[in-house]
């Protein structure tokens, strides 16, 4: 789901740049924006997508504000701030109070000795140990796998104080090397040609027990 209006604006070679993807910060995604008065749940995430290697140098994000772009320039992360704040933003002034709106924290990605364009693997039979977690994820350590931890300290931040509600799936997930199809991924010298997918959760276990967790989560709120 696009959280704000993106759209590709395609410019002349120039400089190295041969396009860039124009972020307005300031107007939601018509995805969602105008679904408010549908939904009893509404369940916001992402994440994923906001990583220098979607979007080099070559094909940037520009962020724009009223039709302009924004000065100074704001780097990716702290773009991704801007997008989510305002988005909160909008979510806490045009949906009614009574639609319980959840936010899905990112899920964490378990590649090993490299990213996944660059033959990082997540071989595992068994979960992570908890001593384990952090150096895999915590962002001081700059591992492969700091982004869902990073990406998801802004979002805590910008839903303190709304009516907006965290869905932790994060920190139970990380433990789950074991849990993604990994060398499975229907091509022939797949894992030598693009590495393994350690981001997907195909397999059963993990996804079903988000969905348990969000299935308790709402009928809790709903019954009390």
């Amino acid at each position: 789901m696009e959280v704000w209006q993106t759209k590709q604006t395609e410019f002349s070679v120039r400089d190295g740049v041969k396009g860039i993807y124009r972020v307005d910060v300031d107007i939601p995604s018509p995805d969602w924006a105008h679904i408010a008065d549908f939904y009893n749940v509404l369940v916001f995430n992402t994440g994923h997508w906001w990583g220098y290697d979607k979007f080099p140098k070559e094909s940037p994000l520009v962020f724009f504000k009223n039709g302009e772009p924004i000065h100074p320039s704001p780097n990716m992360f702290e773009g991704f701030k801007i997008v989510v704040e305002n988005m909160v933003s909008h979510i806490e002034k045009s949906f009614p109070k009574n639609v319980l709106k959840l936010w899905r924290l990112q899920s964490p990605r378990h590649f090993h000795g490299g990213d996944w364009n660059q033959n990082g693997t997540c071989l595992f039979d068994d979960p992570l140990e908890q001593f384990q977690l952090d150096l895999w994820f915590d962002p001081s350590n700059n591992g492969v796998n700091k982004e869902a931890r990073k990406l998801n300290r802004v979002i805590e931040e910008s839903l303190k104080g709304t009516s907006i509600r965290k869905l932790d799936l994060s920190h139970l997930s990380e433990f789950r090397a074991d849990a993604h199809p990994a060398i499975w991924l229907g091509k022939k010298d797949a894992v030598v040609v693009w590495g393994q997918d350690c981001m997907h959760w195909c397999l059963p276990g993990v996804p079903d027990t988000w969905v348990d967790i969000l299935a308790q989560f709402i009928s809790y709120t709903f019954r009390n």
